[in-house]
C-alpha cells in the first residue's frame, strides 16, 4: 500500500533584484503530500533532495498541516533559499569578458554574493527529490516510481523573452 500519495510541489522567490540587464533572486521550494497512518505522534515525513544531480544532498522534516481523516494527514515541507538564479543580458559582454553577443546567461549560485553565470550551453540542474516517511526507526519512501520528483528552477528567473 503506498502511503505517501498526491504529491504536490511548486516554488516560490524571494529577495528579487532587477537591473536594466539582469534579474537575480533567492528560490525556495514547497512541497505537499497525503501521508496514510501520518496523523499520528510518532511518524516523521521528509524529503531528500539534491541540487547537483545527487553529488550531495540535504533531508527536510515537514508538519502535519491537517488531519484530513483519522487515517490520513496532509502534510508540507517549505525549504527557503534552495538556489539563487536569474539571467543576464549577453548584449553588453559575457561575464568574463566575452565579446557582446545575444546570448541570455544564466545566474546560479548558493546565494547572491556568490552567484555566477553557467557556462553558455550549459543546463540548470534541477531540484530533485524523493520523500519518506519514519516511524520506529525504519523509513519507507516515495520516490516517483524510481525516477524521482523534479522542479526546474533554472525556469523561474529566465527573462520574458516575448
Amino acid at each position: 500500500m503506498q502511503r505517501i500519495h498526491h504529491v504536490k510541489s511548486g516554488v516560490r522567490a524571494s529577495e528579487a533584484e532587477h537591473g536594466g540587464y539582469y534579474f537575480v533572486c533567492t528560490v525556495g521550494v514547497w512541497i505537499e503530500m497525503r501521508v496514510r497512518d501520518g496523523s499520528l505522534p510518532d511518524k516523521k515525513v521528509g524529503v531528500r533532495w539534491s541540487i547537483d544531480h545527487w553529488k550531495s544532498h540535504h533531508e527536510a522534516f515537514g508538519s502535519l498541516e491537517q488531519r484530513i481523516t483519522q487515517d490520513e494527514g496532509r502534510w508540507r515541507i517549505d525549504i527557503t533559499n534552495v538556489v539563487t538564479t536569474g539571467w543576464r543580458d549577453g548584449t553588453i559582454g559575457g561575464p568574463n569578458g566575452e565579446q557582446p553577443s545575444g546570448n541570455v546567461w544564466t545566474l546560479w549560485g548558493p546565494n547572491k554574493k556568490d552567484v555566477k553565470c553557467l557556462p553558455l550551453g550549459t543546463v540548470a540542474p534541477e531540484f530533485e527529490f524523493a520523500l519518506f516517511l519514519e516511524e520506529h526507526g525504519r523509513r519507507y519512501w516515495e520516490n516517483n516510481l524510481d525516477r524521482n520528483f523534479k522542479i526546474c528552477l533554472a525556469d523561474f528567473g529566465k527573462p520574458d523573452l516575448r
